[in-house]
């Protein structure tokens, strides 16, 4: 597997795409993220087995894929 380093976040390069980590700040919910980074709240909850897409946490960590 190879990553890279890009803006202190590692990309990991995965069969099919990127993913990228984030993490939550205070204030962000998967409708703010998601618009973002051009992706579906319903995308992220997915790629991170969010059952309740309104709950997230500043300080955890969501992977973005690309």
């Amino acid at each position: 597997m190879n990553r890279i380093a890009m803006n202190d976040d590692a990309l990991e390069i995965v069969s099919g795409g990127t993913i990228l980590p984030y993490v939550v700040q205070p204030g962000d919910n998967l409708q703010t993220i998601a618009a973002k980074y051009h992706v579906t709240p319903e995308q992220l909850a997915k790629w991170n087995d969010l059952g309740n897409t309104n709950n997230v946490q500043a300080g955890q960590q969501l992977k973005i894929k690309f």
